[in-house]
This record gives structure tokens, C-alpha cells and sequence, in this order.
């Protein structure tokens, strides 16, 4: 019996450990983890208590359009990356948001381009929502000049609701990969891109990086529980937090040459004297980009494995 039940257990954690392909925008194939499932679940399970009107909105706004916005965000970086040279393999959606993953860009002022490209999909994405909460908001109101807010999603305003959620997502996500300059998150990419494009060495940029990144990640950390508890935030500070852990060990191990942040820098010599190990070897990391969009790698290079995540950072995002 116990056998049986290990097998079968294996068994929902190989189907779990699977993405699901969802087919290809841009000859980029797009891949969904099982976990967003379970999360969403989850998520949907806080909300029984205030009415089906409420599991209906949530259901739709963290499923379809959640995924979708970030999809878009995710398609930004690639197609940026396309643009600079860089190699794309790919998005992954997953319970945090999304990674693009993509190789290694020329210099910093091409990686700040690609960054920058996820966050500036939220302009246009806003400007749909806007035209579209429009004439409803003016149906409910009688007044053109929106307020923006979510009222109860009875069926006499579903539509108000959903439409003021999409403006609402794409402004937060705007300003929380931009404002918010924690690795590796796409500000916390800008950063880097930054501190290197004006000449600071790479060990001196992780450095920074790495204090910027440690109270910002316990500040998420510490909304997430108050005022309110919110499971995926906190979900997000411990990622900001494991990444920054991992810049940390490839510091510790002199092995910023090996770090997708840093890799581009050494491979054109600009890090000369900088005093990094394994230089050699550092070209062509591949990894992602996010949404909450930017990337994990262990000290080695290789493959990241957070929260069920897939293969990360060797780079997002």
C-alpha cells in the first residue's frame, strides 16, 4: 500500500513537473506549469466567502487575464532580445508570473533595452482597458471621468469590475518591475545594466545590487502579511530573496563570470582586473527573463529550481 501510494504520488509530481504547451506566438513556444493550477486554486479558495460574483471576477482575473498580460510583458523581452541579437528559446508562465527565456545580450545597453521592453507593454495594455472601462464606468456612473476602483462584481456591474481590474494589473505590474529595483526583477536589472553601462565593476555592481535587494525583498515580505495576508507576494519576496542569495554565492565564489547579469560583461573583456574565476565558459547563458517578471542561476550556470520553478537563470521578468 505504501508503494502504491509513493508511485502514485510520483507519479502527480512528474505530471506537476511537466509544463503544458500552449503552441507558439513569433515562432517563440509558450509552455504553462502545472503550479499555476494550484495556486490559482488556492487563491480562488480566500474568495468563497464573499459571493460567486467574486470567485467569478478572480477566476478571470487571475486566470485568463492574468496570463495573458504577462504573456505580452514576457513577448517584450523577447522580441527586444530578438532585436539586439540575442537568442530567444522561449516563455514559461508560471505561478509567480512568467520567464522569457532568453541568451546572452551583447553589452548592458542592449540587456537595459530588453529589460525596459516587458514593462512598456503595460502602456498600450492600460489604454485598451481604459476604452474599454469607459463606456461602462459612464453606464454606471453617468460621469466620463473615471475613478479607478473595483466595485462588487454583481452582474449589473461585472463588467466595471473586470475592466478596472485590467487597467489596475497593468499599472501595478508598470510600476512594480520599474520602481522597485530588486534583483531580478526588471528594475533590478535596470540597475545593473546601469551600474555597469557607467563603468562600475561587475563585483562592486553585485554588491549594490545585493543591498538594494535584501530589505526591498523583506519589505514585499512584509506586505504580503499585513495588512492584509497575501499568499503570491510573499511567494514573490521569497523569490527576490533566493535570487539575491544565489548572486551572493557566485560573489562569495568569484564566479560573477558565470552569472548571466555579469557574463556579457567579462565575455567582451570589460571586466578586466576584476578579479572573477572561469571567464572562460561564461558566453551564451540562456535563461529567463520575468514577469514579476528576472532570473536564478546556481553557481554554476545552470539551471534554477525555485517553487517548482523550471530550469532558470542563466541569465528573467
Amino acid at each position: 500500500m505504501a508503494q502504491q501510494a509513493g508511485g502514485a504520488l510520483g507519479r502527480v509530481g512528474s505530471i506537476l513537473a511537466k509544463p503544458i504547451p500552449l503552441g507558439q506566438l513569433f515562432s517563440i513556444p509558450i509552455e504553462l506549469h502545472a503550479s499555476f493550477f494550484i495556486v490559482l486554486g488556492l487563491q480562488l479558495l480566500t474568495s468563497i466567502p464573499q459571493g460567486g460574483w467574486v470567485v467569478l471576477l478572480w477566476s478571470i482575473v487571475l486566470g485568463p487575464m492574468l496570463l495573458g498580460t504577462v504573456l505580452l510583458h514576457e513577448l517584450g523581452h523577447c522580441l527586444a532580445a530578438r532585436q539586439v541579437g540575442a537568442h530567444v528559446s522561449g516563455i514559461l508562465l508560471w505561478p509567480l508570473g512568467g520567464l522569457a527565456f532568453i541568451g546572452q545580450t551583447p553589452s548592458p545597453k542592449a540587456d537595459a533595452w530588453v529589460a525596459l521592453a516587458g514593462p512598456l507593454t503595460h502602456i498600450p495594455q492600460v489604454l485598451v482597458w481604459l476604452l474599454l472601462l469607459l463606456p461602462v464606468y459612464h453606464a454606471d456612473t453617468g460621469s466620463w471621468a473615471v475613478k479607478l476602483y473595483v466595485p462588487y462584481p454583481e452582474a449589473a456591474h461585472f463588467l466595471h469590475s473586470l475592466f478596472a481590474c485590467g487597467v489596475i494589473i497593468n499599472i501595478s505590474l508598470f510600476a512594480f518591475n520599474l520602481l522597485v529595483p530588486a534583483y531580478p526583477l526588471d528594475g533590478g536589472r535596470l540597475l545593473v545594466d546601469g551600474l555597469l553601462w557607467a563603468g562600475v565593476l561587475p563585483r562592486r555592481t553585485a554588491w549594490i545590487t545585493i543591498c538594494v535587494a535584501v530589505p526591498l525583498g523583506l519589505g514585499v515580505m512584509v506586505y504580503g502579511f499585513y495588512p492584509h495576508f497575501q499568499m503570491v507576494t510573499i511567494m514573490v519576496a521569497g523569490f527576490i530573496l533566493f535570487a539575491t542569495y544565489q548572486l551572493y554565492q557566485a560573489v562569495r565564489a568569484d564566479a560573477l563570470a558565470r552569472h548571466p547579469l555579469f557574463s556579457a560583461v567579462y565575455n567582451s573583456g570589460g571586466a578586466a582586473g576584476a578579479g572573477a574565476t572561469g571567464a572562460a565558459g561564461g558566453g551564451g547563458h540562456e535563461g529567463p527573463y520575468f514577469k514579476f517578471e528576472s532570473v536564478v542561476v546556481d553557481s554554476a550556470g545552470g539551471g534554477v529550481g525555485a517553487a517548482g520553478a523550471p530550469p532558470a537563470q542563466h541569465q528573467q521578468h
